[in-house]
């Protein structure tokens, strides 16, 4: 009766040992859904957060960082891209999830397809029917092995079934040194201002203050008048020269990056200088608030009134190319951010200096094209 008893004692205890086994192997052998793929990029329709590694999965961070894209021309069909960007300090390999939602007016608009470029990779939009805002289009998540940094080009086409398109460029920069900022940091900075005698200067003053800055003896209406190309209202590229005469309080609509480059580095080289300026358009404002805390201003292109969404308000074809004039842009200098307040500071070409929701600055920053320019 004993040796029963007993064996009937071990064959339960077999079977707890077996069960608890289970469990447990379960646990370290079931797929983690949280986890990207390995290898290759995976793409769909549907939330990204499934398909990268939030920072409570891990450790610690050497990536960690969000941002948006949003279409430049400011239609009533709007592309928006929301990005994130992660790396574990424990892994080799960074992920980046982008989400690709299509914003349009309170009616049905049916998309014939397009596609999504991240670094020469091509990814094929499918047809869908979009009503009103916030429809996601698709969701990419791509790997990138062995790297301490994301720097990805970004090109979205979508074609509509009256085969008009809607673009989207932009740049996602993420690196481990936007890790390693201070919560904050603002630049001792000198305003300028374009009254009177520069009233639609804003773009040159920018430069003027930024070069200021770095110790040049400047004036900014020399600057406009020596060393700024122009060109008549209706046929310049604003890319190619600055469009109208910036001493005019009407009929001028000023440049973009290129010429404020161009003039920057004409202006250095006659006064002997040694800095350069550099087209930074495209990027992430992480680059641009890092920037910022190594000292370096930043001229952008944004908003005069930034509670007033800008819009087209001329459009030009000029040797077959369409150029599209926005209303409310306004160039001028970064030299603050807040992550703590979110906030950034920025210096106006009006001669006055101020904060604004770090957000909105964002939205009108990518609305406006992402235009930056950076002098070093």
């Amino acid at each position: 009766m004993k040796k029963y008893i007993s064996c009937v004692v071990l064959v339960l205890l077999c079977l707890i040992c077996a069960m608890v086994f289970y469990a447990n192997a379960s646990d370290l052998w079931a797929p983690n859904d949280q986890l990207p793929e390995e290898e290759g990029t995976n793409t769909q329709v549907g939330s990204f957060s499934d398909n990268i590694l939030s920072p409570d999965q891990a450790l610690s961070a050497s990536i960690d960082a969000s941002g948006t894209i949003l279409s430049e021309y400011l239609s009533e069909t709007n592309l928006r891209l929301e990005w994130v960007a992660f790396k574990s300090s424990l892994e080799k390999d960074a992920y980046l999830s982008c989400e690709l939602y299509l914003d349009t007016p309170d009616t049905i608009t049916r998309v014939s397809g397009g596609y999504i470029l991240i670094d020469g990779e091509k990814f094929d939009l499918d047809a869908i029917t979009a009503v009103g805002t916030s429809t996601l289009v698709k969701t990419v998540t791509k790997t990138y092995k062995d790297t301490e940094a994301i720097l990805a080009k970004i090109e979205i086409q979508l074609t509509l079934t009256d085969e008009s398109a809607v673009l989207l460029c932009g740049t996602v920069c993420a690196e481990e040194k936007h890790m390693e900022m201070k919560s904050g940091h603002k630049i001792d900075f000198e305003n300028i201002s374009m009254y009177p005698a520069l009233p639609s200067g804003d773009e040159v003053v920018c430069l003027a203050m930024a070069l200021k800055h770095l110790g040049y003896e400047v004036d900014p209406v020399e600057l406009a008048e020596l060393y700024l190309d122009k060109g008549p209202v209706g046929y310049t590229d604003p890319s190619a020269a600055n469009v109208g005469n910036p001493q005019n309080v009407y009929n001028s609509y000023g440049c973009l990056p290129p010429v404020i480059v161009n003039a920057g580095e004409k202006f250095i080289s006659a006064s002997g200088g040694k800095d350069k300026i550099h087209d930074m358009s495209g990027v992430s404002v992480n680059e641009l608030y890092y920037q910022i805390s190594q000292g370096k201003p930043v001229i952008v292109w944004a908003c005069e009134s930034f509670d007033i969404t800008p819009s087209i308000s001329r459009i030009w074809v000029i040797d077959g190319k369409t150029v599209y004039v926005k209303s409310n842009m306004m160039a001028m200098v970064l030299i603050g951010y807040d992550y703590e307040n979110g906030t950034v500071t920025l210096s106006s070409p009006n001669g006055t200096e101020f904060e604004i929701d770090m957000e909105l600055f964002e939205m009108r920053f990518n609305q406006m094209g992402s235009y930056a320019v950076l002098i070093d």
